[in-house]
């Protein structure tokens, strides 16, 4: 019976971080935005600051094994784009966070950035994804909403991109269930990506480069959620290895929102 009860926890961890894994380039293209949908928030970055009546500055101060700073988050503006910059001072790492918590939150909706990462590697991650206020409140992702990540490079391979949901809060009830995204090519080449979420009642449906990668149908968050543009240092003696005092950036073209009609 103790071995039949094992098997079982066992199996249960299994399914809470369930993760598949998908080729980029064996799925076919789709036209994006989905059909039905219309534009109801944007950013450009078409000014000569980060417009804060869109963004707040997040997480100020030590974060993982860098300091989030206001200085690491500016607009280029000659090319209009938003930077998120990780750099190292003496032996202190640095990078950024903003999000749209307050400012703008929307239940469902598609969900899409065009973004460019200098460089993929173990010391620190890009992410762009959605966040719950309440996430973990009561144990009932769907009244109280999930982390949703639509991208990131957690793990340092340049030619893998990681998806993921995340519920029940960060402790001992924390449940997850993630995918990753195979390129044929490094997606730190210079090239700029599209990385998208479908969010309706009935399903996720994540998009890269307009393939359609992942789609999930539970548990659905039914709760308002924000927009959060981050990149996260969680090796610093890694990240010192590979870039020492030169910068290396996340650099994001547009966020684009819509809803359907």
């Amino acid at each position: 019976m103790k071995l039949i009860f094992y098997l079982s926890i066992f199996c249960l961890l299994l399914s809470s971080c369930r993760k598949d894994s998908v080729g980029l380039d064996s799925k076919p293209l789709v036209s994006l935005p989905p059909e039905g949908y219309k534009l109801v928030w944007s950013d450009e970055f078409n000014g000569s600051n980060l417009d804060t009546t869109k963004w707040s500055y997040r997480g100020l101060g030590l974060r993982r094994q860098a300091y989030n700073v206001r200085e690491a988050v500016f607009i280029d503006t000659t090319l209009n784009e938003l930077v998120i910059s990780n750099f190292m001072r003496n032996d202190t790492a640095f990078t950024g966070m903003i999000g749209t918590q307050r400012k703008f939150q929307q239940k469902f909706g598609y969900y899409e950035c065009r973004a460019r990462v200098d460089s993929i590697s173990m010391g620190h991650w890009a992410a762009f994804w959605l966040q719950s206020p309440d996430m973990g409140r009561t144990l009932n992702p769907i009244v109280d909403g999930m982390e949703i990540d639509i991208m990131e490079f957690v793990r340092g391979d340049p030619y893998n991109i990681n998806h993921a949901l995340h519920w029940n809060g960060y402790g001992a009830n924390q449940q997850s269930r993630s995918a990753e995204t195979r390129s044929d090519v490094r997606l730190d080449n210079g090239q700029y990506h599209v990385y998208a979420l479908e969010w309706t009642p009935e399903y996720y449906r994540f998009f890269v480069d307009s393939r359609l990668v992942w789609e999930v149908s539970e548990p659905i968050s039914h709760m308002d959620q924000y927009i959060i543009l981050s990149c996260e240092i969680s090796d610093r003696n890694a990240f010192k290895r590979d870039f020492g005092f030169r910068p290396t950036n996340f650099v994001v073209d547009y966020v684009r929102v819509y809803a359907k009609q």
